[in-house]
């Protein structure tokens, strides 16, 4: 059943319904400081209108309407997962990995206190992190393991490795100003 939204139907409908949409992006952790908050509740009150105008029964029946709550919500939820999804692959290939902090490999045939510098160094990194992040960190700098043979070794898939490395260049961002004096 096709239905449209009129004018006169519209404040009337957002009044009763727009909590859906600010219920799912709870639901999802979006909080209002998010800077993308405001597009997400957009984007969610147009999808909450196309669930109005597709759901299958009639709405002027009291018994059809707590249908709706739950078929709107579903719709608006897919939605959302859809734009943070998309948002999530954005961010991950805009954000590469510091190249500085590639370039400070510890090299094996570093003077001592090269060496002792830079071990004191990872000593300082490692309680900011996860296990998960710290084996990483440990298999890149010190063992030098590419990406594919981390996920092999710590039997993961590769993505998530990708995101052990993401985070540890956020958490590790600020060494990189030691690293460049």
């Amino acid at each position: 059943m096709i239905r449209k939204l009129s004018e006169e139907m519209e404040k009337a409908f957002f009044d009763q319904h727009s909590g859906v949409v600010h219920g799912v992006l709870k639901k999802l952790g979006v909080s209002r400081n998010h800077s993308d908050y405001d597009d997400f509740v957009q984007q969610g009150l147009l999808k909450l209108v196309e669930a109005y105008e597709t759901f299958p029964k009639d709405l002027e029946q009291a018994e059809y309407l707590y249908q709706f709550t739950g078929f709107a919500y579903t719709k608006v939820r897919w939605k959302m997962l859809d734009l943070l999804r998309r948002q999530q692959r954005k961010w991950e290939s805009e954000m590469p990995w510091p190249e500085d902090l590639v370039k400070q490999q510890p090299d094996t045939h570093l003077p001592f206190e090269q060496a002792y510098q830079e071990m004191d160094l990872l000593k300082e990194m490692l309680p900011l992190l996860t296990k998960n992040e710290q084996s990483y960190l440990l298999d890149t700098v010190v063992t030098g393991l590419s990406v594919t043979e981390i996920a092999k070794k710590q039997g993961v898939s590769r993505k998530t490795v990708y995101q052990w490395k993401k985070k540890v260049a956020v958490k590790l961002n600020h060494f990189l100003l030691i690293l460049k004096d």
